[in-house]
């Protein structure tokens, strides 16, 4: 028992210099763009192509700064479920410091941008167009958990390492978990498990990936990694995650219905996004 957990612990700090790494470009990244033009891009009438693509940046901030915009009603419904279904978490940054193959990472963000934006123009063409007034957000914050840093080693280092810290205690439990498991279970028993669930993955999976935190990303990349939860299952998990993008929408009252049939649209979504992947990758 004691290997399972040296063997979880070495995994996690075999990867943390990669994910503090990604998360300081993330923040440069961030601070170098204009975030003024991204909301008045969000807001035209191309904008569930650029919510599609700007989400698959690697982490949930894009997700919460199209929540705010939509609770201030700047976006359309389209463009929000776009963001949405497009945005992975943390879960793209663990698949590529996890050991998942190039060609399953980038299939994977290829195929959810394709859809998310097939998606949000559907939707958005469908539902009645309105106009909105345009309102900037504060500049130089952190659009996933608002902070404000003036000193650009407390900006491009210090907040970074923050968040990688905290995805690292993420990926340092799911890893003790899933060995813990393995261990007490068995790799024959797992197998099989797996080869029954199979055909429910895409539904399991998307619940998982409703949980509002990027831990569920996190668990969700780490299956795929530790075999256990297949393709199919990973991409309805991740279209279905939003990181904590979801919160923000069921913080607002005068939304809160909306904000049930937007989840609720999200999943159905995600789930037969699940199954026509697993229904091609069978042909």
């Amino acid at each position: 028992m004691w290997e399972v957990l040296l063997d979880a612990a070495l995994d996690s700090l075999k990867i943390f210099p990669f994910i503090l790494l990604i998360y300081i470009l993330m923040e440069v990244i961030e601070n170098a763009g204009s975030k003024e033009n991204i909301e008045r891009i969000l807001s035209g009438p191309f904008a569930p192509c650029v919510a599609g693509a700007l989400g698959a940046v690697p982490e949930c901030g894009f997700a919460v700064m199209c929540a705010k915009l939509y609770d201030k009603g700047l976006i359309k419904i389209g463009t929000l479920i776009a963001a949405f279904l497009s945005i992975s978490d943390e879960g793209v940054i663990i698949l590529l410091t996890g050991g998942a193959k190039a060609v399953d990472v980038i299939l994977l963000i290829a195929i959810k941008i394709v859809y998310a934006i097939a998606v949000g123009e559907i939707i958005n063409f469908l539902l009645a167009k309105r106009d909105a007034a345009h309102i900037c957000p504060e500049k130089d914050d952190c659009i996933e958990c608002g902070e404000h840093h003036e000193k650009k080693f407390d900006k491009y280092f210090l907040h970074p390492l923050y968040h990688a810290v905290k995805t690292f205690v993420y990926v340092l439990a799911i890893n003790v978990a899933l060995g813990t498991a393995i261990y007490l279970l068995g790799e024959d028993r797992i197998t099989a498990f797996m080869d029954k669930s199979a055909p429910m993955q895409p539904i399991i999976a998307s619940l998982i990936g409703l949980i509002p935190n990027c831990g569920s990303s996190i668990i969700l990349a780490q299956a795929f990694n530790g075999g256990v939860l297949g393709f199919a299952g990973l991409i309805a998990g991740l279209a279905a995650n939003s990181g904590i993008g979801i919160l923000i929408l069921l913080k607002s009252k005068k939304n809160y219905k909306k904000a049930f049939l937007i989840i609720g649209l999200q999943y159905v979504l995600a789930v037969a996004l699940g199954y026509m992947v697993m229904g091609f990758s069978a042909i």
